[in-house]
């Protein structure tokens, strides 16, 4: 796998590695390769949820509620975002080309946006209620499309040549278009937050309010 994502990320935009190459850079036989996968089906796909899995993880880094207000926490998770599809380009592209392990029924990009949206949604219903969402559905439709239109929106700014934002610029306009979706949720059930405010202070008042 890690042969596979190196040579996919040094490779021209379009063009296959073939499977002797990714062997070769192994330092494997190819017939070593063919032992351990059924065909070139199953090593992409492989080699998809392996990509997948470095990208949750920087994710899910960036999103530690540990430390940080509402606004710097969305802007450190956006920031991860655009950094890794600038520094890793051709593996984000890969993840469009077809499925992974995870759901060979959708492509692995869509797989792994559902995965980051159910730790977004994991983190929201674990914080008691800190944007007044208390049910499951809710948190989900608020997590997937916070997330959805985040990569959505990253992914066209990367590949325009001429982008009207810059880097931090983009990361700034984003993150606001986050918290306005948290900010609607919150108020709807009743909460005026203060997106500076550092967040394990939000859930300390919010516990003292209960």
């Amino acid at each position: 796998m890690q042969a596979a994502v190196e040579l996919i990320e040094q490779a021209p935009a379009g063009v296959e590695v073939p499977i002797i190459q990714i062997a070769e850079h192994a330092g494997l036989a190819k017939s070593v390769v063919y032992r351990q996968f059924a065909g070139r089906d199953e090593l992409d796909r492989r080699i998809r949820s392996e990509i997948a899995d470095r990208f949750v993880a920087d994710i899910e880094d960036a999103l530690d509620i540990a430390e940080g207000s509402i606004h710097e926490i969305l802007v450190r998770t956006i920031g991860a975002v655009v950094t890794w599809v600038q520094d890793h380009s051709r593996l984000h592209d890969f993840l469009r080309t077809g499925p992974s392990d995870a759901d060979p029924d959708i492509d692995a990009m869509s797989a792994l946006i559902t995965t980051i949206a159910g730790s977004t949604r994991t983190l929201v219903t674990g914080l008691a209620g800190v944007i007044g969402v208390t049910d499951e559905a809710s948190a989900d439709t608020m997590s997937f499309a916070i997330v959805s239109m985040t990569e959505a929106t990253v992914t066209r700014w990367s590949n325009d040549p001429n982008p009207a934002l810059t880097r931090d610029e983009l990361i700034e306009e984003v993150a606001s278009y986050a918290w306005h979706v948290v900010d609607g949720v919150a108020r709807r059930h009743g909460l005026n937050l203060d997106p500076d405010q550092q967040l394990t202070d939000v859930l300390t008042q919010l516990m003292a309010d209960d």
